[in-house]
């Protein structure tokens, strides 16, 4: 699966410049020169952001904080405030890393490889799509940055999905990692009333193909939207 960077920075130079060096690195790249065109690409998930402070319709510090209530997606300023008081608001705001113009495009490479791969050991216990994130630690459910209240039974449902998710999964296969170890016996009835309130709670039309997608005859099946 390709790794996702947004790129937001106003100066098209540069921008297109460092969009250039990390697609030649095999990332996909968007491209972002405003907070509104950002915005738009944060409709599906990315691994990276990287974000200029001052841009023309907004400030990068604040975007990251709006970003953050719904997506712990890493992120690095690229700035040319360079100020001790400028990179602790940096820090303050929830960068995970902070750059200052001038920079060397070969070390910025190595900070954002350092960064991706550091979020890939942080970053596995979150799931995050489109309006999604999920907290396996926490058991935390957060629809558009408000939490979705689960129950047990649904918590369980949610994680067999998201660990096996683009995967078909047979009612049977779903009965035993659902309710094996802590029902005696549940029937299919039981499973489709819960993936039907699970549907209810996550989906945006519960009787459309969404993230739960039904597989006639067979299960069920967790679908990444992006």
């Amino acid at each position: 699966m390709d790794t996702k960077i947004l790129l937001l920075e106003d100066d098209p130079m540069l921008n297109e410049g460092i969009a250039y060096a990390l697609r030649k690195k095999g990332y996909l790249v968007y491209c972002a020169k405003n907070i509104k065109k950002a915005s738009e690409y944060l409709n599906q998930p990315v691994n990276l952001m990287i974000l200029d402070i001052n841009l023309p319709d907004g400030d990068g510090r604040a975007f990251l904080k709006d970003v953050r209530q719904n997506d712990p997606v890493p992120a690095l300023f690229l700035t040319a405030r360079d100020t001790e008081a400028d990179m602790l608001k940096g820090f303050d705001s929830g960068c995970d890393d902070y750059v200052t113009k001038p920079f060397s495009m070969a070390v910025l490479l190595r900070r954002i490889e350092a960064l991706l791969k550091r979020s890939e050991n942080t970053d596995s216990r979150f799931y995050h799509c489109g309006e999604l994130v999920y907290d396996f630690d926490g058991k935390q459910l957060k629809k558009q940055g408000q939490e979705v209240k689960l129950t047990a039974t649904e918590i369980r449902l949610l994680e067999a999905f998201l660990t096996h998710r683009n995967q078909v999964l047979t009612r049977e296969q779903l009965l035993d990692m659902v309710w094996d170890t802590y029902e005696n016996y549940v029937d299919e009835k039981t499973l489709n009333v819960n993936v039907g309130r699970l549907r209810g709670k996550i989906e945006e039309d519960s009787r459309e193909q969404g993230y739960i997608r039904t597989v006639f005859g067979i299960g069920y099946k967790w679908s990444d939207r992006t």
